[in-house]
């Protein structure tokens, strides 16, 4: 499984939108899908950027055969409803 599909998985696993990432990382949402999808190879740097913007060690992605879900880190906890109230 190559680092994009890798990516993909994650951002599956944990509710993460590609506009979410391509804002985190200041990308045109294009730029993002075409990395995401594997249309072309991802750069170094653009694998610090979204390490970056998952709140994850820069070598996450690599040597992984799938997602463990791990937990989702703070940053991207979805906030819940409060006791009782309607959202």
């Amino acid at each position: 499984m190559d680092i994009s599909n890798r990516i993909r998985e994650y951002l599956g696993a944990h509710g993460v939108k590609q506009v979410f990432l391509a804002d985190k990382c200041g990308w045109s949402r294009q730029k993002t899908n075409t990395i995401v999808c594997g249309k072309r190879k991802i750069t170094a740097d653009e694998l610090a950027s979204i390490c970056d913007a998952l709140n994850l060690p820069y070598d996450y992605f690599y040597n992984r055969k799938a997602v463990s879900n791990p937990a989702r880190p703070p940053s991207l906890k979805r906030r819940g409803r409060g006791k009782g109230g309607a959202a």
